[in-house]
């Protein structure tokens, strides 16, 4: 009768406290550095992970065959790893070259002008918004945008590959930096500089979730 309990204690210690113990969860979030600018903007190829830092972004930016407007990407859901992270970018034109180019010069949808005050006349005061202005911009200036991004040679594409897995496994049982909420697990971020010779280098680090980065984008 002894062994018997010896033995049944042995198993609830050996599976047991294995059944309980909480699995730690891992997101993943990448930003990229551009350390072209000023000289060139940056384009993305559209083939990230979906976003959850760009929850409130409308679906034609989103959607979009390239990413011209945002370069960070908070990978969802919370706590999801995929297997892999493709992020092929080229170097592009700056906000204001693409003014300089008709086909690529985006309307003015907010309207200003000055208001008079009992203080004088203030500039610059908000009037309204312009919605043809608005839908010239999502559709004819976006089609015209791809259309110059599509021309771009095959040579000007770059391609960065992210293994978030190996990463989980490289970390698994290192302490996070900083302060955060530890029951929401751990982030490992990459920060991606982009080099102007061409040339990238990738920084990760490693933090507890927080609650201030559910809108951090």
């Amino acid at each position: 009768m002894k062994i018997k309990l010896i033995i049944m204690s042995s198993l609830f210690i050996l599976t047991g406290c294995q059944a309980t113990a909480p699995i730690m969860k891992n997101s993943i979030s990448f930003e990229m550095d551009n350390k072209y600018w000023p000289a060139h903007s940056i384009v993305y190829k559209n083939n990230w992970p979906e976003c959850r830092n760009l929850a409130g972004t409308p679906d034609t930016i989103k959607k979009q065959r390239y990413i011209t407007t945002y370069s960070s990407c908070k990978v969802s859901p919370e706590g999801y790893v995929p297997p892999q992270i493709i992020i092929e970018y080229a170097p592009w034109l700056t906000y204001e070259e693409q003014q300089k180019i008709p086909e690529l010069k985006g309307k003015k949808v907010i309207i200003t002008g000055d208001r008079v005050t009992p203080y004088g006349i203030t500039k610059d005061a908000f009037i309204g918004k312009d919605e043809n202005a608005l839908k010239y911009n999502t559709t004819i200036l976006k089609k015209n945008i791809e259309s110059a991004i599509d021309k771009l040679p095959p040579t000007a594409w770059k391609r960065i590959v992210l293994t978030p897995l190996k990463d989980v496994e490289k970390y698994k049982y290192q302490v996070p930096e900083g302060k955060g909420n530890a029951r929401r697990g751990k982030e490992i971020h990459y920060t991606i500089s982009l080099k102007p010779d061409g040339s990238y280098s990738i920084e990760t680090k490693l933090y507890w979730v927080q609650k201030y980065q559910l809108n951090w984008n």
